[in-house]
């Protein structure tokens, strides 16, 4: 078992949704380590050439021809970077998507939560700004995990605790991968209160109109009409919410290996350096062996990741999760 698969047996005990443990069981059986140990590989290929080209440049073959490295450079770059590409919704799978639901008062803002996390969790009342402060729970969407967030209304007010409860709002929309913006059924976008605040955002935001039960609004009006109290619209809108938080994970399918720590990001990212490095140098004229020392810093960013050389510190980190000797 490598470091890689200590981790995945970890994430595989505290998964708690569908799409994580089929992450930790992909890991665990080796998807991302054979990745890796792919990518090593090409990078060691790559310097083979190199060392090849330095040691023996006066060989039949003759000299290794500039496209044949510059080909060989670009694929391994390219595989590096795809699967660096799958470390924000990654790690957002492991930890949970957080979904902050935001809107002016009385939008039915919290008995959208209370419908999404299927449980009575948020007091809901007729009265403008019931909710004072931000109400966290964690739910399973489509299969996919999120930390979902009742907010205050949000509104210019002189109330103080109303307006620390909007303070409070604005942190979380500071740090939402995702926000889900309510609208009253008989309002048109644009013209409530909270547009200033959500403007900021840079988080991708879903508009929703609330208590389609109420009023007569279109089926196919924009945005996605819903009722947190017959249900209709929130088929469709975890469906959307999965695909905004986790898109390129569907995509993916459970086949293709992710990155899914902060600590696999960190490593690849180093490589992808790394490889650029080299080719800058390679263009830029330096000796050849300056240039193979960047592709021998990536192989060894790689084995850090997989767990051939590692650390005593980030093993410490890994296997604390373990409470190993306790």
């Amino acid at each position: 078992m490598d470091l890689l698969q200590a981790e995945a047996t970890a994430d595989l005990i505290d998964a708690g949704s569908p799409a994580q443990r089929r992450r930790a069981l992909q890991q665990l059986e080796r998807g991302l380590s054979d990745r890796l140990a792919a990518l090593r590989a090409a990078i060691l290929e790559l310097e083979a050439l190199i060392a090849y080209d330095i040691d023996f440049p006066e060989e039949d073959e003759g000299p290794v021809s500039p496209e044949r490295v510059r080909g060989a450079w670009s694929a391994v770059r390219g595989r590096v970077a795809d699967l660096l590409r799958t470390a924000p919704e990654g790690e957002r799978l492991r930890e949970g998507a957080l979904l902050v639901i935001a809107g002016p008062p009385n939008a039915g803002k919290s008995s959208l939560f209370n419908a999404l996390l299927g449980t009575e969790r948020a007091i809901v009342t007729e009265i403008p700004g019931t909710t004072r402060d931000a109400i966290e729970a964690q739910a399973v969407i489509e299969g996919f995990p999120f930390r979902l967030v009742d907010t205050a209304g949000l509104r210019d007010s002189d109330e103080r605790v109303e307006r620390l409860g909007i303070e409070v709002s604005k942190k979380y929309l500071g740090a939402a991968d995702l926000v889900l913006f309510c609208e009253e059924g008989e309002k048109g976008r644009g013209t409530g209160d909270g547009e200033s605040f959500i403007a900021a955002c840079t988080a991708p935001v879903v508009r929703v109109r609330t208590k389609a039960d109420l009023l007569p609004v279109p089926r196919h009006s924009s945005p996605c009409p819903v009722s947190a109290v017959t249900g209709e619209g929130l088929p469709e809108l975890r469906r959307q919410l999965a695909e905004v938080a986790f898109g390129r994970l569907l995509a993916l399918g459970d086949v293709e290996p992710v990155v899914t720590r902060a600590r696999h990001r960190s490593a690849l990212e180093r490589a992808l350096a790394e490889l650029d490095a080299f080719w800058a140098a390679r263009t830029g004229g330096v000796d050849a062996a300056a240039t193979a020392t960047h592709l021998r810093a990536a192989v060894l960013a790689l084995d850090d990741l997989i767990g051939t050389v590692t650390p005593e510190d980030v093993l410490d980190r890994v296997f604390a999760a373990f409470c190993v000797g306790k």
